[in-house]
């Protein structure tokens, strides 16, 4: 995505200037958007398993059955991203108003908020259903791979840190 997508993503998202990026945010240079996985990224799920198949081990059986699991999870997670939208542009519609009773502005948060959490509890689930596929060996070797991904990530985090104070 070009720089002037993200912002354009960012725009219709709500998202702008200084402020905090969701995690629900569109995907974009330096984000975890809903479609890299949130704050679920890189912990095993289908995604990351299937193109890693041969570092792990699988089975062309588990391939298969994981191929089979991310279609319905594709779809599950178009209908939820959906939700999301939807829940995001009617906040928007009723914060604008001025007018908006109360009532009116906390059930559009209550909403807004419903729809974030199923998405989340909706990336776990998938991610432990791919992990169910897997071997014990398996998930010792994706355990592994999560620790040296985690190091990875620190180390570079201190370098960064050290090249900027320097």
């Amino acid at each position: 995505m070009s720089q002037s997508q993200g912002g354009a993503a960012q725009e219709e998202s709500g998202g702008g200037g200084g402020r905090e990026q969701s995690h629900f945010r569109q995907s974009g240079q330096g984000r975890m958007g809903a479609e890299r996985g949130g704050s679920l990224r890189q912990k095993g799920g289908i995604g990351m398993v299937l193109r890693r198949a041969e570092e792990f081990d699988l089975t062309d059986k588990q391939q298969d059955k994981l191929n089979r699991m991310r279609t319905d999870f594709e779809l599950e997670k178009v209908d939820l991203l959906a939700a999301l939208s939807k829940a995001k542009i009617i906040f928007r519609s009723v914060i604008r108003d001025l007018d908006s009773p109360e009532q009116k502005v906390m059930e559009a948060i209550d909403n807004l908020a419903s729809a974030e959490s199923e998405l989340r509890k909706m990336r776990y689930r998938h991610m432990k259903q791919t992990h169910a596929v897997l071997s014990g060996k398996q998930l010792g070797s994706l355990k592994a791979f999560h620790k040296q991904q985690k190091n990875e990530k620190v180390k570079r985090l201190r370098l960064a840190r050290q090249e900027n104070r320097g």
